[in-house]
Formats: structure tokens, sequence, C-alpha cells
């Protein structure tokens, strides 16, 4: 099961650097079209990327200590959040 946990860790990663890739196009329309919209975009991806680093955090600082029960939750949950950022990061660059 430390290799399901791994996974996780990874796909962390890369669910983090999805919503820096969001990050840095909504301050880019920020710049561009003053709305509340977009300032809701920028803290919606703000406030995913600190779940996720600190989700992150724990994945390597904690490992040990997830049941094996809950490691394969952990794992399908973090595997749908990084598909739907990945998704929502490849509409938002076209």
């Amino acid at each position: 099961m430390a290799m399901l946990m791994n996974l996780t860790t990874i796909l962390t990663a890369v669910s983090a650097l999805a919503l820096g890739g969001l990050l840095h196009i909504y301050i880019k329309n920020l710049r561009n079209i003053k709305s509340k919209f977009t300032i809701g975009l920028l803290i919606f991806a703000v406030l995913f990327l600190a779940q996720s680093l600190v989700s992150l955090y724990y994945y390597l600082t904690m490992m040990d200590y997830y049941s094996p029960e809950v490691e394969v939750h952990v794992f399908i949950l973090t595997l749908l959040q990084t598909a739907a950022f990945l998704v929502l990061l490849k509409i938002s660059w076209e």
C-alpha cells in the first residue's frame, strides 16, 4: 500500500502544479479584466493550492500513519481532484 500513497503524493504535486498554472492565468486575466468573477477564480485557485500544499506536506511527513483502509479513499479523491484541475487548466489555457 505504500505504492498507493506514493501515487497519491505524486498526484497531489501534479494538482499543485496545475493550480499554479491556473493561478498564473487568473492573475493575468485579473490585470485585463477586473471583475468579481475573476477575483473569485483567483481566490478559488489560491485556496485549493493551499489545500494541496498542506496535503502534500502531510503525505510526505506522515505517510506511515495512514491506515490501509483510508489510503484507497485518499487516492481516489486525489485522483478525481487532480483530473478536475487538469481539465480546468486545459479549458482556461485556451
